[in-house]
């Protein structure tokens, strides 16, 4: 998809804001976790997560508590992803789940819950926390934290997360649908209520959302998405994900336009592959 004028101006300046962040010492990045600039801050964030040390993660588990919900966020997010003993991560999700249901400011509660999902994608034991909390964070009157935590469900495959993701494939706002619906179909999710979800999704005023709606019921086989699936092909740009999908749902009503597409632009692997595979299946009829 096109990228805007406002998202091509961020990525130059965290562009710039990393080369100022890559060599400067602990001392200097653990400074610049105060900077007034939120996303010079954070690059900082991201140089110390990846460096990790028992200093920084004492230092950000005693800035979870900090008044300034800023430098909270700031150690919310580094807990997500820096390397913890037993003992570290243990507590550690014990402050993230405290945030996430306590904190007074969203954006705190949105950090902390996406940082319990990383620590689910390291390690799945901590799946069962993770559903206790967004039985609560579904509920968030945030946006942003409900679509934390519609990514935080993405990261573990669970049946016990279907009741929450529906709830999420229903909210009021498109990114939450949007990751929702991703999460559905990146854990192959599949019951009569997802599907019907999903079927809705395809009507969705934001594409995003119709997207992966219908990478999702191509890969249940759900046929009531060809007609979506053509019309979407038959545009450009064309989408290597749709061209896949076309694959993946096996409906052999796809191959002409997957032909146009073929006679239009250069073959790439994903189309050479779905027209392999409905080929395959129309010559056994």
């Amino acid at each position: 998809m096109a990228v805007s004028a406002y998202s091509k101006k961020k990525e130059d300046i965290e562009f710039q804001y990393w080369q100022q962040c890559r060599n400067l010492p602990e001392d200097k990045l653990i400074a610049l976790l105060g900077h007034n600039d939120f996303m010079l801050a954070m690059e900082a964030a991201k140089m110390l997560q990846l460096e990790g040390g028992r200093r920084v993660i004492k230092l950000v588990q005693m800035d979870c508590s900090d008044g300034n919900y800023k430098r909270r966020a700031l150690a919310a997010f580094i807990l997500g992803q820096i390397e913890l003993s037993t003992l570290e991560e243990k507590v550690s999700l014990e402050i993230l789940s405290h945030l996430a249901l306590t904190d007074k400011s969203a954006l705190v509660r949105s950090y902390a819950m996406s940082s319990f999902g990383h620590r689910c994608r390291r390690n799945n034991k901590n799946a069962s926390l993770l559903l206790e909390l967004a039985k609560n964070t579904v509920l968030d009157k945030s946006v942003n934290v409900r679509e934390s935590t519609a990514f935080a469900l993405s990261t573990f495959d669970s049946k016990a997360s279907i009741p929450l993701l529906i709830k999420l494939l229903n909210d009021s706002h498109s990114s939450v649908r949007d990751w929702a619906a991703f999460a559905v179909h990146m854990n192959g999710y599949d019951t009569p209520e997802v599907r019907n979800c999903l079927v809705l999704l395809l009507q969705d005023g934001d594409f995003d959302v119709r997207f992966e709606a219908m990478v999702g019921l191509a890969k249940l086989r759900d046929k009531r998405v060809t007609q979506v699936l053509m019309n979407e092909l038959g545009k450009e740009p064309v989408y290597d994900d749709l061209v896949e999908a076309a694959g993946d749902l096996g409906d052999i009503a796809l191959l002409p336009v997957l032909y146009k597409i073929r006679d239009k632009f250069e073959p790439f692997d994903e189309l050479n592959t779905s027209i392999e595979i409905l080929e395959n299946l129309k010559s056994k009829l």
